[in-house]
């Protein structure tokens, strides 16, 4: 077992200890839990609105219509809400908590750490069962995307959601589903290689090429995959063309989908070499 040594890294002790029982190897990079300004932004703009309507429904009640009473006591129950919660999560960010700030996720050579409010955890990414990447798309003036939000089971029966509110998801996102995938595809290339069909969901990988809901679309016809994000996220074959072949499916309710791409483009490159 590797041990790591607390003041060489400079990680906290609970940290050290968690990716010292996993084995994690030696540490990389540590991501910083965010402040979640979509949602503060949100509860903010909400409380001022109903806040500024519930002040002048307050002051006509007063020099005015006393029925105007009902108005401003619905108001500012809306308000009381909106205000409350842009305070906790103010409360609770980074920006303003200390404790939040020290929470983090450490990447480690064979797995990651995370340090959060419920407790320290530490994963292998050869131990994850299933991962669903929640691929949310929006755009924004400038042009925006929350790349991530990952669900995972692990073989242990643990499971797990992060999203872009713990952690930037932008960098850690793509790390973690590229190790996943990489950690994942020697098992499923040495399983199919013995001539077993392997499933991703709605999508088998079989001998004669990748079937859905019993529709066959063979390997001859298959140049590659693609990923579209311009609604939502969906996966689809395609030629080498660039042609869309077979289904189109949910990216984010697929199980292991960057290790289905993987796996795609590695029999692909076998069966390439040997000409056909």
């Amino acid at each position: 077992m590797t041990l790591l040594v607390e003041s060489a890294l400079g990680l906290a002790p609970d940290v050290t200890v968690a990716a010292s029982m996993r084995n994690l190897g030696e540490h990389r990079e540590s991501y910083p839990a965010v402040t979640p300004k979509p949602l503060m932004l949100a509860s903010g703009m909400f409380a001022v609105l109903f806040g500024v309507l519930a002040g002048g429904a307050t002051w006509g009640a007063i020099v005015g219509d006393p029925a105007v009473w009902i108005a401003a006591t619905i108001l500012w129950a809306i308000t009381a809400p909106c205000l409350l919660g842009f305070l906790w999560v103010l409360l609770r960010s980074p920006a303003v908590s200390r404790r939040a700030r020290q929470f983090r996720v450490h990447v480690f050579e064979h797995g990651w750490v995370w340090a959060r409010r419920s407790g320290t955890e530490a994963y292998r990414w050869d131990e994850v069962q299933a991962l669903f990447a929640n691929l949310a798309v929006f755009t924004a003036e400038v042009g925006s995307r929350t790349p991530y939000g990952i669900r995972i089971a692990a073989v242990d029966g643990r499971r797990m959601e992060i999203w872009q509110v713990h952690v930037d998801m932008a960098r850690f996102g793509r790390l973690l589903t590229a190790r996943v995938a990489q950690a994942q595809l020697p098992k499923a290339m040495a399983y199919f290689d013995k001539g077993n069909p392997v499933t991703f969901g709605d999508l088998t990988v079989t001998d004669d090429g990748v079937a859905f809901q019993g529709i066959l679309t063979p390997w001859s016809e298959i140049g590659g995959v693609e990923i579209d994000h311009t609604d939502q996220s969906y996966l689809s074959l395609v030629d080498r063309q660039y042609r869309r072949r077979g289904a189109r499916v949910n990216f984010g309710l697929m199980a292991n989908g960057y290790t289905f791409v993987l796996m795609v483009e590695a029999i692909l490159t076998k069966l390439r070499g040997v000409g056909q």
